[in-house]
């Protein structure tokens, strides 16, 4: 009696390897390439079909085709139909050439479903599973497809299951305590493909419990400097994690943008360490307490304690209607100006959610009913979003947890100098004079002071400067007289000179640059002795980076006075005149100096008073701003400005709105807010009013940025053209035009053009060093290349994405962001250009740019498919669009499920980003 096997008969068709046919387990050997290609072609799209013309492109290179290409397929399909009679069929649709074919006698099938049915298995059976599974692959699947050392698209999908497939049976064998087997799985992998993030982590826990640790870390710095030379970008926060977790040793630390105070944080660290636990436990904190309490400082410094994504923004001096604006700009979303309130905060709620991030809005108490607004609707829909509000009162919303600030303790211990408030006040007074205290009578008078005084931060620093002249402090007839804010005593008691210097410091956005005090704040001669005397009297406080700081009391008191009088016009125009002088030194050449760029990001709060101020009361000094504002952001937007810039440009004021830069930098605002009809409007009108060279090199610069953004090829080699023949062209703008003259002969297939003009961009760039040009001609070198030699390309495009950064040109950045992903899905770097698919999308997402997104998503979509099925793909889409009201809001939420996706099986591609300190508050 015959032997009845019991299990599943084998493949028909096998792929996970070299093609191979087979019947009844006895192969059938196909010889000739042609044919192997033919059927490999259709196994990859089994049951659908395959044109003609993309199989005739499949089988055959470009100069090995046959005379008769279709005469030729039609015979080897004619072959192969009766080969694989009965089992399948192939016939002529009109989708083109099908193979009808039982997906179970296809090796790939199976390895696909063997690997679906572990994900809902015990780690014991999975692991049985995933074995079975992984026996079926004999070598690199569709070998007969790859075409100059790149693999067919579905060979791609195959090779990331695969390895997906590894990571899981690596993940069940250290379940089960098989960690040599897991161990030696993952380093192969790794050594395949080193840049899997997943893939490192687990490896490290593997070496970790074989007692490898030290193994474990290197493998993990041996990726940290993979990803920075290839990609110029971070590990992901999963594997900084796992990295802490395994070595009990921090990772190396990401570079933090913090303004921080020159002063030491002290007495407030419970309240430290319980608001440190609330980032992680809370979804809603309201840090509660009067002003002057160090609500902001204690927020600052327990962010210093996590890696969360972390965005600060001051609100104590915006007025409601400006909320939305402030928040979405803080977080890096380009605004566009009055009537997009409503809008920008659906974006901003989209474009958070889904995201882990802690979100401090600081100063509530004047804006409570907006912000209240604002943290309802982000609560609603951004789960895992952390908001953190300081204010005097809490914000009334369900599920508030408030952390109230009160006065610092002064009893429990036997001293009052040894108290909290008596250990600040110590510290605060020996800034002033180091030998506090000298005496006994320097200490009782400490003693004194902090009994009477209600002992608030901002209370100890101005009663520091008090005790260390011990005057009046053991006065009984002045101690009675002492007001209850002591900031506000402290003002009243400034001299009228003082006053006139604390006055005009509050025209200040932010905080206060010490060479700008002059300018600002004293036409008649020096002001250094008076900010002395005021930082001496706590009413100033001193940052690490040379600016001063003054906290919101002492503002709020120093406006009391000072608001409304012809000094406060005066000093506001010394302001203004101040920023116009200092951008205009920023933006001299070297044009793109990067030194000009940071300048203008360190003083974009200066920069936004100044213009709310100048547009209404000088419209000829905020154009002149505005202008300036366009020559050093062009590329790389500041996206809090980015209003301002369309609003001069908008005004029907003629003398805003006909000023030919100011047009210009308009222009290239509305091109970066994803306006780019009304971009090319405006750039139109500065090519109209332009009168001089330099007027006129920057609106046909602009023309030519609107023109390709709009895909315009012929006008946008036409407005190059006109700008390569002005006279007195700046070589930066030479660098740019032959950089976009190139990017249009690679959009039309002209490889020899568009090196050509690559190469004189270059040259043009290198001679005035700016970083943007240089990027920018990185970039279209790039491109250039990819016509060619793929390889080659992606890694000029990997270069110019690194140049872009470091040139803060974020234009760039997320225009090579999108080519090298594509490219490297290309080339089968499927976790590579996932992870930079994921950060792309978060650049395009926060220039609002439907065009560049919609690009991205589909190469971000292509990478998800790449890992399983494509229905999958496409009815994550459709399910976007169905519950979306609007095109725009289905594009970010697409956005945001393929980056979900994407981080679901490769990680989260995103590297704790810098902290922005956006926040000027009281200490």
């Amino acid at each position: 009696m015959a032997r009845v096997s019991k299990g599943p008969p084998p493949p028909f068709v096998s792929v996970l390897g070299p093609l191979r046919l087979s019947r009844r387990g006895v192969e059938q050997p196909i010889n000739d390439r042609a044919m192997r290609a033919v059927l490999s072609a259709l196994v990859a799209d089994v049951n659908r079909g395959v044109p003609a013309d993309a199989l005739v492109g499949l089988v055959w290179a470009a100069d090995e085709r046959p005379a008769h290409p279709v005469d030729a397929l039609d015979a080897r399909i004619s072959r192969l139909r009766t080969l694989l009679a009965p089992e399948a069929d192939i016939a002529w649709t009109a989708s083109g050439c099908v193979l009808t074919l039982d997906p179970e006698l296809l090796d790939s099938v199976r390895f696909e479903r063997m690997v679906e049915a572990a994900r809902w298995c015990a780690a014991r059976e999975a692991v049985s599973i995933l074995e079975r599974a992984l026996a079926l692959w004999r070598d690199d699947p569709l070998p007969d497809l790859r075409r100059d050392g790149i693999d067919h698209a579905e060979a791609t999908r195959l090779r990331q299951l695969r390895a997906l497939a590894v990571e899981s049976l690596a993940a069940h064998e250290l379940e089960l305590g098989r960690v040599e087997h897991a161990a030696g799985r993952l380093l192969s992998l790794l050594s395949a493909e080193p840049l899997r993030e997943r893939a490192c982590a687990h490896a490290m826990w593997a070496l970790h419990r074989l007692g490898m640790t030290d193994d474990a870390a290197a493998c993990y710095d041996q990726l940290v400097e993979r990803l920075a030379d290839e990609l110029g970008e971070g590990p992901s926060t999963e594997l900084r994690e796992t990295y802490r977790a395994v070595t009990g040793r921090e990772p190396a630390p990401l570079t933090r943008a913090v303004r921080a105070l020159g002063t030491t944080f002290m007495g407030r660290g419970h309240e430290l360490a319980r608001l440190s636990t609330m980032f992680h436990r809370d979804r809603l904190v309201t840090v509660t307490g009067a002003a002057g309490g160090g609500k902001t400082r204690l927020v600052l410094e327990a962010l210093a304690t996590t890696e969360l994504p972390t965005t600060v923004v001051r609100l104590s001096t915006s007025d409601p209607a400006e909320v939305v604006d402030r928040v979405a700009t803080a977080v890096g979303l380009h605004a566009r100006g009055p009537g997009d309130a409503d809008d920008l905060a659906g974006v901003l709620t989209e474009y958070l959610c889904g995201r882990r991030h802690v979100l401090v809005l600081d100063g509530c108490e004047r804006v409570l009913t907006a912000a209240r607004t604002l943290v309802r609707r982000l609560r609603a829909r951004c789960q895992h979003v952390t908001v953190v509000v300081t204010s005097r009162v809490r914000l009334g919303l369900a599920g508030e947890c408030v952390l109230p600030l009160g006065p610092l303790a002064r009893d429990g211990v036997r001293d009052v100098l040894e108290s909290r408030a008596g250990t600040l006040l110590r510290d605060r007074a020996c800034r002033i004079r180091p030998d506090y205290p000298r005496d006994a009578a320097d200490a009782e008078a400490g003693r004194t002071a902090l009994h009477r005084a209600e002992c608030l931060p901002l209370n100890i620093e101005v009663l520091a400067a008090r005790v260390v002249d011990a005057d009046g402090v053991d006065d009984p007839a002045e101690s009675q007289a002492w007001p209850t804010d002591l900031a506000e005593g402290a003002c009243a008691r400034l001299t009228a000179a003082h006053r006139d210097v604390l006055g005009a410091l509050t025209v200040f956005g932010g905080d206060i640059p010490r060479e700008a005090a002059e300018a600002v704040a004293g036409s008649e001669g020096a002001v250094g002795d008076p900010l002395a005397e005021l930082a001496r009297a706590g009413l100033l406080s001193p940052t690490t980076d040379s600016h001063l700081r003054m906290p919101d009391l002492v503002r709020r008191h120093a406006l009391g006075w000072f608001a409304g009088t012809e000094a406060e016009h005066k000093a506001r125009q010394r302001h203004a005149l101040w920023c116009v002088d200092a951008l205009t030194a920023a933006s001299a050449p070297p044009d793109d100096d990067l030194s000009g760029f940071r300048r203008l990001d360190r003083m974009q709060d200066d920069v936004r008073a100044a213009l709310r101020w100048a547009v209404v009361e000088q419209p000829a000094l905020a154009a002149d701003l505005t202008g300036l504002l366009g020559s050093l952001t062009r590329y790389r937007p500041v996206p809090s400005l980015l209003s301002w810039q369309l609003a001069v440009a908008r005004d029907p004021d003629p003398r805003l709105s006909r000023h030919p830069l100011a047009a210009a930098s308009g222009a290239d605002a509305a091109l970066r807010c994803g306006l780019p009809e009304e971009g090319l409007r405006l750039a139109a009108r500065a090519a109209e009013l332009a009168t001089t060279p330099h007027q006129r090199c920057a609106a046909v610069h602009t023309l030519i940025s609107v023109y390709h953004d709009l895909g315009d090829t012929d006008r946008t080699a036409t407005v190059c053209h006109e700008l390569l023949a002005l006279p007195e062209v700046p070589d930066h703008c030479r660098a740019d035009a032959h950089a976009f003259l190139s990017l249009v002969a690679t959009r039309v297939g002209h490889h020899h053009e568009a090196r050509r003009n690559a190469e004189l961009a270059t040259r043009f760039a290198r001679e005035c060093s700016p970083g943007r040009s240089i990027a920018l001609a990185a970039y279209a070198e790039g491109r250039a290349a990819l016509l060619t030699d793929l390889g080659r390309g992606a890694d000029l495009l990997a270069r110019a994405r690194v140049r872009a950064k470091a040139a803060a040109a974020t234009w760039i950045t997320a225009s090579a962001g999108t080519v090298l992903a594509e490219a490297l899905l290309t080339l089968g770097r499927v976790p590579e250009a996932a992870k930079l698919a994921q950060l792309t999308l978060d650049d395009w997402q926060r220039m609002r740019a439907p065009r560049q997104l919609r690009a991205c998503v589909d190469v971000a979509a292509r990478c998800v498919a790449s890992t399983g099925e494509r229905s999958g793909v496409h009815a994550l889409v459709h399910a976007q669009q169905e519950r979306s009201t609007s095109e725009n809001l289905a594009l970010a939420r697409t956005a945001r499920a393929v980056a979900g996706a994407l981080a679901a099986t490769f990680g989260s591609a995103r590297p704790h980003p810098h902290l922005e300190e956006r926040s000027r508050d009281d200490v």
